[in-house]
């Protein structure tokens, strides 16, 4: 069989040749034969017709004469060649001679006559002379001469074939069969290397060419399928490198390939996966409501839209046990691109989710208390602001602060404020419910938001219910603590269609409720926001008060109950805006206070008392200590340690002519950070009195660890101590604790005659109030002290109470 497939070629080159020759064999011997046959019959019968015209006169001459037999002879010989197979002599219509060819008389094809003249001038006519002509010894020797040619050119034809068919071998066929056998071995697998096939000759023709053609693309070929290789090789390094999972499937939805990473991911064992449809490898889960959403691969087959989805789906194998995960995942459907008809890649989230959710948490919640922050206040409030304003509804804004939590984190320290503040927000959490929701608004300050309300009782209802729910007691570090709080209220939309005005509002109704006593709820109303933009009115003209020399001292006398001489005498600060005439005190120190304000308005009390006082020693001509009021935030600055040594730098007069009052609320924190601060002003040389005693948070261990020489006693006792027995207890205990603790005792606020009796009788030391002297400016006191001088030289009491 081998031979015959290498020579196809050439018995398809023999085959059209064959072919070829005969087609022109055919036409051309037909042809030709034809013509032959055509002309020869002619000449045949023109021969014929020659020898008869020839003839005829002598035919005539004889048959005039009578000599039978020459005209015999003569008719024998017409019939002996050619075309004349018979011929007859015909006189008065009877054959007088007939004279036959052996082999024609039988195929007779021409029958013709002629008339037999005398040949003298009469002309007449005297037989007449049938001839019969046949033509089959004619045609015998064509047909005989046609076969003997096409048997030649048979011959030829084949010789011909052979020597074409041997060329053709030999030129191409056998090196084509080496061509192909070459091609062969360079299929083989690892078979590496070109077509080796070459002409031994010198001279290239085309089937050099073709063999350079074919080696030059089988070179392309080879090195084209070298980088498929290298290419499919490290598309499947990376495939397995990945840490997404990716799945193709077919336009039926059945696998066809997936990576290690899916393979793993779907708890797959065996690497040599069998086809099956997807949905017996992994089911695709809805993360909201728990529905199979495993249909987005099937409707995204066929499509050419992308699709991508993240965090919304949870991807669970079946059949393993591996666990589901939120999975991030692409669709890609192709199209026209073979078997694959999908691509799904996966990956797994679910601590990416976890991450961003904890940070979108952190974002819009406090981390201590787990409560929302302001960011989420900021977010949502204009939200239910908005939905209210569409629906005609309302929303209430609530505004918690804690009373006095800064004593907690000052005495107990800030980890145990922040846990009592951690309890408390689980408090609110449970205790505000939806569609309520609070956050924390900063340090101990929360704020709770209430959709839909209801009417003004029912919000003050819902406040009064949160206060008793904070003021149950908190066990923390050991410490059994209670704490309450004030709570201000604005509502949407009588106080305020945007978040800062409910926001600052529900802030003054707070501000508000601080001043009715703490511990209690207080609604925005109109004259909270004249107090409020009264109050920055103040702020602004602080700013500017130092500089505008609009500050004075006032002061007012202090008397020993005893005796009824003069103890000493309280500084007190007066203001004189050019804009707002005469402020009160009560008004602009609390916010000199919250702007820092009071820093430097302290520091620039002492330094004019302390020049107050070398004034008055030397126009009196003896020593009145000048009792000098320190705000808390001005006793926490290292401003005041600062200006008390630089006072005493100056002059050591100014210790023993000044004596610092410091708020019992101030004394707050660390005892030993406390202790330290109040013993390096007393090495200073300045006496020490707790100012407004009763009213703190004051303990035992704080008296008796502190270096204080007196406790000032608040006036609230005071005022009504002539009617009210609890008050004439509260000022006795007190009296008592700080006699025995070596303390001096001043009370203030004292009115009248009543008053100074009974805190006589309760061994009171120091007296201050309006009953004794009012405050003045200096120049005012000045002169009333040297009028006492004038009637009592050597007491320095008024007169109507010496």
């Amino acid at each position: 069989m081998r031979p015959l497939k290498s020579l196809s070629i050439s018995v398809k080159t023999l085959a059209w040749v064959l072919i070829a020759s005969l087609a022109a064999f055919v036409a051309i011997t037909g042809g030709t034969y034809a013509y032959q046959r055509s002309r020869l019959l002619d000449e045949a019968h023109e021969a014929a017709l020659q020898s008869v015209l020839q003839s005829r006169d002598a035919i005539a001459q004889e048959l005039a004469q009578g000599d039978v037999e020459s005209l015999r002879a003569f008719l024998a010989g017409l019939v002996q060649t050619g075309a004349i197979v018979s011929i007859e002599l015909v006189v008065q219509r009877n054959t007088l001679l007939r004279s036959n060819r052996r082999d024609g008389v039988a195929n007779r094809e021409i029958d013709r006559s002629w008339q037999l003249d005398l040949p003298d001038a009469s002309g007449r006519r005297i037989g007449q002379l049938r001839v019969y002509e046949s033509y089959t010894s004619i045609r015998e020797r064509i047909r005989s001469d046609a076969s003997l040619l096409v048997m030649i050119e048979l011959l030829q034809i084949a010789g011909l074939s052979a020597v074409i068919l041997l060329i053709v071998y030999r030129l191409i066929t056998r090196h084509l069969s080496a061509i192909v056998d070459d091609l062969q071995t360079l299929q083989r697998p690892g078979a590496i290397g070109l077509i080796g096939w070459s002409r031994r000759s010198g001279w290239r023709d085309e089937l050099d060419e073709l063999v350079d053609a074919l080696n030059r693309f089988h070179l392309g070929q080879a090195k084209a399928e070298t980088e498929l290789r290298q290419r499919i090789a490290e598309t499947e390094t990376t495939l397995a490198a990945l840490t997404s999972g990716v799945v193709t499937l077919d336009r039926h939805g059945q696998l066809i390939y997936l990576n290690e990473a899916a393979r793993w991911r779907l708890g797959l064992v065996d690497r040599n996966v069998p086809r099956r449809h997807f949905r017996s490898l992994f089911t695709l889960i809805d993360e909201a409501d728990g529905s199979d959403r495993s249909a987005l691969i099937e409707e995204t087959i066929g499509t050419r839209d992308n699709r991508s989805m993240r965090g919304t789906l949870s991807l669970c194998p079946v059949g393993t046990r591996a666990p589901s995960f939120c999975a991030e995942l692409s669709l890609m459907p192709t199209i026209d691109t073979g078997e694959v008809a999908l691509i799904v890649v996966f990956r797994d989230i679910s601590n990416e989710i976890a991450r961003e959710r904890q940070i979108e948490f952190q974002a819009f919640h406090d981390s201590l208390t787990r409560l929302g922050n302001r960011s989420l206040l900021l977010e949502k409030l204009p939200f239910e602001i908005q939905r209210a304003r569409s629906a005609g509804g309302r929303v209430a804004v609530l505004f918690i602060d804690l009373d006095n939590f800064k004593l907690i984190n000052d005495n107990l320290g800030h980890g145990t404020g922040d846990l009592l503040l951690r309890e408390l927000g689980e408090r609110l959490r449970a205790s505000v419910r939806a569609p309520a929701w609070a956050t924390r608004h900063g340090g101990d300050e929360f704020i709770v938001v209430m959709p839909s309300p209801g009417d003004d009782a029912a919000v003050a209802a819902y406040a009064e219910a949160l206060m008793s729910e904070i003021r149950r007691p908190y066990r923390v570090a050991g410490n059994d603590l209670r704490v309450s709080c004030s709570i201000g209220i604005s509502l949407f939309p009588e106080h305020g269609d945007g978040y800062n005005e409910l926001i600052s509002r529900a802030d003054l109704g707070m501000f508000a409720a601080k001043k009715l006593g703490r511990n209690t709820v207080a609604l925005f109303d109109d004259r909270l926001q004249q107090q409020a933009r009264k109050r920055l009115v103040i702020a602004e003209a602080l700013k500017t008060a130092l500089d505008g020399d609009e500050f004075s001292l006032a002061f007012q006398p202090m008397f020993a109950l005893a005796s009824g001489r003069l103890a000493s005498a309280e500084v007190l600060l007066r203001w004189d805006c050019p804009s707002l005439g005469r402020v009160s005190p009560a008004l602009f120190i609390p916010i000199a206070e919250e702007t820092g304000l009071i820093v430097d308005i302290g520091d620039w009390v002492l330094r004019g008392a302390a020049a107050t006082a070398m004034r008055w020693r030397k126009r009196l001509g003896r020593e009145v200590v000048l009792a000098v009021n320190v705000s808390a935030l001005q006793f926490q600055s290292p401003r005041l340690l600062a200006t008390l040594s630089e006072l005493v730098r100056e002059s050591a007069d100014y210790a023993q002519l000044l004596s610092l009052e410091i708020t019992e609320s101030a004394l707050v924190g660390d005892l030993g950070d406390l202790s330290d601060k109040l013993r390096t002003i007393r090495e200073l040389g300045f006496r020490i009195a707790i100012d407004d005693f009763g009213t703190g948070y004051s303990s035992l261990s704080y008296l008796k660890n502190l270096p204080i020489d007196a406790l000032k006693i608040d006036r609230e006792f005071i005022r009504d101590l002539h009617v009210n027995a609890q008050d004439v207890a509260i000022v006795s205990a007190i009296i008592q604790l700080g006699r025995s603790l070596g303390y001096e005792i001043v009370a203030e606020g004292i009115e009248t005659a009543e008053a100074v009796r009974l805190l006589r009788e309760l061994q009171c030391d120091v007296a201050q109030g309006h009953h004794y002297a009012v405050a003045a400016p200096e120049e005012q006191i000045l002169r009333q002290l040297e009028h006492w001088l004038d009637r009592a030289p050597n007491a320095l009491r008024p007169p109507t109470l010496i």
